[in-house]
């Protein structure tokens, strides 16, 4: 195993860290994890402090990962290297990160991984801030897209990498923390409830713990064979159901509901913002949800109050008013699909044949939207503050209008 300073030099223009992509062995899940590395000649090399990390097991298992760097993606052939290259990935990870990283993070590394490419690297789109698009609704519509199709394609493509992502953004589980709190204010251990947008259903494993079962819906097929594994590897096909349906039709899946009906079901992470015929939705779910029952969910707002002082102070005063304009391109795993955001005002006035306005909490009401979880973070020494605000503050007028997104719960009318 041979370097050059040639080589390290290029290094210091590619990104710092590889994301390194297996599946689990068991559940067959996709299991991700960002690992600085080092790139001697033609292979990349990682290291690990414990042998029997998740993602050493199942790389060492199967003897190939995938591996991402930048928007560049391998699959990889993997080999467990000698203590004597060991040592040398070492004194390799010391030039690039320097001593301190390396006497801090990998002073006792006991296995060293060598990923060697086996083909060409594919190119994926990039994965861009939730409104950062490059094209807009007059010319994604001219393109011909089936609106359905499109969003099924868009959460498809960002399936596998959905959990890393979510889990890796403060804000992203603040707010899914904060919306599951308020539904669990409302559900009986008695309850089954139903979940419309269930994703790869992190919300429903943790709501199933105090509930008797979940009927979970998407659209996503890849979605929902995800959520398929972890309900199988977990061994809670008798609790959760997962099954495909849009919001507009989710009476469809009411032969899979105890008697037809439940006293609550749910809507997190603005799900029904990609339900273009949102007007159909309380007159469905008044056909399944019990008299007096109840619908928890969120949606994106057009006025965002945290997102505009964010771009006014960055100088970016073109963006201030980029929600005003409907519907708005959002990027998804890649993909730009448009999504409707919606006043609370106006979302309010569709359900009000069938359902009372019981509550609106801001979602966060103070902190920024998720996109700018990276610039949050880099401040949030000095605005922990607003943490605090949220929690006392944003299901109250005005800052329960003004989120990112609004937690509504609707009680069902008799």
């Amino acid at each position: 195993m041979s370097k050059t300073t040639q080589q390290y030099e290029a290094l210091q223009e590619q990104p710092t860290t590889i994301k390194f992509i297996t599946r689990g062995r068991s559940t067959g899940v996709s299991h991700i994890v960002d690992l600085r590395f080092a790139k001697i000649e033609s292979s990349f090399f990682v290291l690990a402090s414990n042998p029997k990390s998740d993602w050493v097991l199942n790389a060492l298992a199967a003897k190939s990962v995938k591996i991402g760097i930048g928007e560049r993606f391998y699959k990889a052939e993997v080999v467990e290297t000698s203590s004597e290259d060991r040592a040398k990935v070492i004194h390799a990870f010391r030039k690039r990160y320097g001593s301190r990283i390396v006497d801090q993070w990998y002073s006792e590394a006991r296995i060293s991984i060598q990923l060697t490419p086996l083909g060409p690297s594919s190119l994926r789109s990039v994965v861009r801030g939730e409104t950062d698009t490059r094209i807009g609704f007059k010319q994604w519509k001219q393109q011909g897209n089936n609106y359905y199709q499109a969003v099924q394609n868009a959460f498809d493509s960002a399936a596998d990498e959905y959990d890393f992502t979510i889990s890796r953004n403060f804000i992203n589980t603040w707010i899914r923390k904060r919306s599951i709190q308020e539904l669990l204010r409302l559900a009986n251990p008695q309850d089954v409830l139903l979940e419309i947008g269930c994703g790869t259903g992190a919300e429903a494993l943790q709501i199933s713990k105090s509930v008797t079962g979940i009927v979970a819906t998407d659209i996503s097929e890849r979605m929902l064979a995800i959520f398929q594994k972890k309900i199988l590897s977990k061994k809670l096909g008798l609790r959760i159901i997962a099954a495909k349906a849009k919001a507009s039709k989710i009476s469809s899946v009411k032969d899979l509901l105890p008697d037809g009906t439940v006293r609550i079901a749910y809507s997190f992470n603005g799900a029904l913002n990609c339900e273009p015929e949102i007007n159909k939705v309380p007159e469905e779910l008044g056909r399944i949800i019990e008299p007096k029952g109840y619908f928890v969910c969120s949606i994106r707002n057009t006025l965002c109050l945290p997102e505009s002082l964010s771009h006014a102070l960055a100088l970016q005063f073109s963006k201030v008013g980029s929600r005003k304009q409907q519907p708005i391109m959002v990027s998804v795993g890649g993909v730009y699909i448009p999504s409707y955001y919606s006043p609370p005002s106006r979302f309010s006035e569709i359900f009000k044949p069938y359902f009372k306005l019981r509550k609106l909490i801001g979602l966060p009401g103070f902190l920024p939207p998720a996109y700018l979880n990276d610039y949050y973070l880099k401040i949030r020494s000095i605005t922990t503050v607003l943490e605090k605000f949220e929690t006392t503050f944003a299901g109250h007028f005005p800052f329960n209008r003004l989120g990112d997104q609004t937690l509504f719960v609707f009680q069902r009318r008799r």
